[in-house]
């Protein structure tokens, strides 16, 4: 999971996602543009400009760009994104005047906010998944704060509808591709970063689908997505287990779990492994669409090969809006 404790920059070094090269190259590069880090925020860090305006830099998309390019390049090529960070406070920015860039992000909760910069967060599976909205720009991004929702006069419902638009607007169709014949599973490969987000299209991208999907997260730029249906039943433990094993090797990794979603609404489907057996204990939602499909389906399977997991009592639904 990410991390979640408090960090200082003058203190301690950022999450450990991110090497030491790289961070190294950011403080060179905000040391260069006169930016003070002054908080770790997990996927960000929280800055004062050399105009004394507050900005909260985005982690990920900086170093999915710098990643490919060689690190001695890094410093530089960071100074130029920050160049094209808007002068105003990223606190500031009224969400009336970029709505057309606001788009959303999944992911667990962040690290904890000082009072009235909390980062806008709605849960979608209790503590484990939940949703952001991002102000996206060509070479930055900024998190929506929970002030800027409340300023701008509208609900953050009105906000997240807005986002859900924005991001099917940049969604190319025939973007959900097969890439397993046997189990039928699908894979969202656009590869701008928002491919995961794109769970929040589901009914939309693959219609015709009532009783849902089984999704998984393994991390920001992987979606897979199995259409709940009988002959997909037996292949949940796979799914599990590919999950957990790219969750644990990507570079902005999300989660390991599976989850079900029908209708807008997210509940996990557990999968469990206690030596050479596997356990899946659906939601009690699931129940019924179980007896339809397939009324004689054992849910306990062989071995998939992934080691054990913990499960967390962290289980709650969350609607989409």
């Amino acid at each position: 999971m990410y991390p979640r404790a408090r960090s200082h920059p003058g203190r301690q070094s950022a999450p450990a996602r991110y090497p030491g090269s790289f961070l190294l190259a950011l403080r060179e590069a905000l040391a260069e543009m006169q930016w003070e880090p002054r908080r770790w925020l997990g996927l960000a860090v929280e800055c004062t400009d050399a105009g004394g305006h507050e900005q909260v830099l985005g982690l990920e998309n900086l170093y999915r760009r710098l990643r490919r390019e060689e690190r001695t390049t890094w410093p530089g090529l960071i100074v130029e994104m920050l160049r094209s960070v808007p002068p105003e406070s990223s606190s500031t920015v009224n969400l009336n005047e970029v709505a057309e860039r606001i788009l959303l992000r999944l992911g667990p909760p962040f690290a904890p906010a000082t009072e009235g910069k909390e980062i806008w967060y709605q849960p979608l599976v209790g503590k484990r998944l939940g949703v952001t909205l991002v102000v996206d720009y060509p070479n930055s991004m900024s998190y929506v704060s929970v002030q800027q929702i409340a300023e701008s006069g509208q609900d953050a419902a009105v906000w997240l509808d807005r986002a859900v638009a924005n991001l099917r607007g940049k969604t190319p169709e025939n973007c959900v591709n097969q890439i397993h014949e046997e189990s039928g599973l699908r894979h969202c490969e656009v590869g701008d970063a928002y491919d995961s987000s794109r769970a929040m299209l589901l009914d939309w991208m693959i219609p015709g689908h009532d009783d849902g999907f089984f999704v998984a997260l393994p991390g920001r730029d992987q979606l897979l997505v199995l259409p709940v249906a009988k002959d997909a039943l037996g292949h949940i433990a796979w799914l599990r287990a590919l999950a957990s094993r790219t969750h644990e090797t990507v570079p902005y990794p999300i989660s390991g779990e599976i989850f079900w979603v029908r209708q807008g609404v997210w509940r996990l489907f557990s999968v469990s492994i206690d030596k050479d057996q596997v356990i899946v204990t659906p939601p009690p939602e699931f129940t019924e669409v179980l007896q339809r499909l397939a009324p004689d389906f054992s849910i306990e399977s062989e071995d998939s090969g992934e080691e054990p997991s913990e499960e967390s009592s962290e289980d709650d639904a969350g609607p989409v809006a």
